[in-house]
C-alpha cells in the first residue's frame, strides 16, 4: 500500500512530488437543462418538473460512469453573452436577444422591448412575404413557436430549482450576469490542475476547442451520446479538433448569428483547406491560400473568384464594425474566454476550495424533493437509491472538508 507523503516534504519537493489523478465534471448547465425539457412529466399540481428529473437523471448516469471529485454546473443569465455583444453588436439578434439594455433604466427598457416588438411585427410579416425561406444572409428574427414560449417561461424557475438542490448535494454552481457558462467553463479548464481528468457535459462543439488528453466532451445530443475526445473528434466531425475555431472564424455559427466570410460554407472551406481536416491550419495560413489563387487565376488572365477575394479582405454576410478576423477571434476563442471581473474571482474562489457542510444535508434536499413532488416522477425508484451515487459523492466532500480543518 502506498505512504501518504508528510506535507513538509510535499511543500519543499512540489515540483517533483507527482499528486494522484483525479476526476472533474463540468455541466454546461443551459445546454443540458434545454435539452431536459422533452420530458414532459408534471406533478399532480400540474407543474412541469420534467426538466428538473431529467436533468438529475443524466447527472446521475454519469455521476456512475466515473468518480468525480468536484463537480460544477454553470448557466447563463439574461445578458450573458453582453461582453461579446460590446464587440459584435449583431450577436444573437436572431434569438432575439436585448444587450442593448443592460445596465439602462427601466424606462429605455421598455422603450427598447416596444421597438422590439415593432421589428418582430415586420420581420415576420416580410418573413411570410418571403415563404419563411431563411438562410445565412437573412436578418429576421425568429418567430418563437409555443415550445420556445413553453422553454421560456419555465427555464428560470427549474433551473433555480436545480440550484437550491445542488447545494445540498454539494454540487458547486455559477450564474453570472454578463459572463456565459462556456466561457466560465473555458476558464476552468484553462486553470486545471496538472493531475486533473475533466468530463465536460455539452451539446455545445464550441467547447471542443478545449480538448486535449486530459479533457473530453460528453455531447448529450440525441444521436450521438458519446464522449468525445481529442482521439476520436476526427472519426465523429470529419476533420482535426484543433481546427475548431479556425472553422468557425471564417465560416461563423447561424445559431449564435455570427458572420462568416460571404460566400464561404464550411464545404468550401474543406475544399480549399483540405489539409484541415488532417492536421492544424491557421488564419494566415487560409488567407494565403485564398491570395495564391487568386493570383494564379489573374497570371492565367481569369477573372478572380470573388470568394477568394473576400477571404484575403475579411468581407462577411454580416455588418463587422472593425477588423472581422480580430472580432470573430474575440468572439468565438475560448483559449481567451471573455469572463466579468466578478466572475473571475468567483472561479477563483470556488475552484477546489472546500465546502462546509453546515446547512447542508440529504434531509434538506428529501424536504425539497416532496414539497416539489418530483418523488412523483421517480416511478418505482425511492429517493435513497435513485440519490445513493450524489450521497457517495458529498460524503467525498465532507471528507475534503474535515480534512482541511485538521491541517
Amino acid at each position: 500500500m502506498p505512504q501518504p507523503v508528510r506535507k513538509q516534504i510535499k511543500e519543499i519537493h512540489s515540483n517533483i512530488i507527482q499528486e494522484p489523478p483525479f476526476r472533474t465534471l463540468l455541466i454546461d448547465g443551459n445546454s443540458l437543462l434545454f435539452s431536459c425539457f422533452a420530458d414532459p412529466k408534471v406533478n399532480s399540481d400540474g407543474i412541469h418538473y420534467g426538466a428538473v428529473f431529467q436533468f438529475l437523471l443524466q447527472l446521475r448516469i454519469m455521476i456512475t460512469k466515473g468518480e468525480f471529485q468536484y463537480i460544477y454546473a454553470f448557466f447563463d443569465n439574461e445578458f450573458s453573452g453582453v461582453l461579446r455583444y460590446n464587440y459584435y453588436k449583431q450577436y444573437k439578434a436572431n434569438r432575439d436577444k436585448d444587450y442593448a439594455s443592460y445596465g439602462v433604466s427601466e424606462y429605455m427598457k421598455a422603450v427598447n422591448a416596444k421597438v422590439r416588438d415593432m421589428m418582430n411585427y415586420f420581420n415576420q410579416k416580410n418573413a411570410k412575404k418571403y415563404n419563411n425561406s431563411f438562410n445565412d444572409n437573412d436578418s429576421f428574427i425568429r418567430h418563437k413557436s409555443d415550445w420556445d414560449k413553453f422553454i421560456d417561461a419555465n427555464f428560470d424557475r427549474e433551473r433555480d430549482i436545480l440550484c437550491r438542490y445542488f447545494n445540498e448535494m454539494y454540487i458547486r454552481w455559477n450564474i453570472d450576469e454578463v459572463t456565459e457558462g462556456d466561457d466560465q467553463i473555458a476558464y476552468y479548464c484553462l486553470h486545471k490542475k496538472p493531475n486533473e481528468k475533466i468530463v465536460i457535459i455539452s451539446s455545445d462543439m464550441d467547447l471542443a476547442q478545449l480538448l486535449s488528453d486530459d479533457i473530453c466532451i460528453y455531447n448529450q445530443r440525441e444521436g450521438l451520446k458519446k464522449f468525445i475526445t481529442n482521439k476520436n473528434f476526427k472519426e465523429n466531425f470529419g476533420y482535426d479538433y484543433r481546427n475548431v475555431l479556425v472553422k468557425k472564424i471564417f465560416t461563423g455559427d447561424a445559431s449564435d448569428n455570427i458572420g462568416n466570410i460571404k460566400g464561404l460554407s464550411e464545404e468550401g472551406f474543406f475544399k480549399l483547406m483540405p489539409e484541415a481536416k488532417t492536421r492544424e491550419v491557421t488564419i494566415n495560413e487560409v488567407k494565403d491560400r485564398a491570395r495564391n489563387l487568386r493570383e494564379r487565376r489573374v497570371s492565367q488572365k481569369k477573372k478572380p473568384l470573388q470568394v477568394h477575394e473576400n477571404i484575403v479582405n475579411g468581407v462577411s454576410n454580416k455588418n463587422y464594425e472593425g477588423d472581422f478576423y480580430e472580432i470573430n477571434d474575440k468572439i468565438i476563442n475560448l483559449k481567451k474566454p471573455l469572463l466579468s471581473d466578478e466572475a473571475r474571482e468567483t472561479m477563483d474562489s470556488m475552484m477546489y476550495a472546500p465546502q462546509d457542510p453546515e446547512g447542508r444535508s440529504f434531509k434538506n434536499l428529501y424536504q425539497y424533493i416532496c414539497e416539489d413532488k418530483i418523488t412523483e416522477l421517480m416511478g418505482d425508484t425511492k429517493f435513497a437509491s435513485f440519490f445513493a451515487p450524489f450521497k457517495s459523492f458529498a460524503e467525498r466532500e465532507i471528507k475534503r472538508y474535515e480534512d482541511s480543518v485538521d491541517k
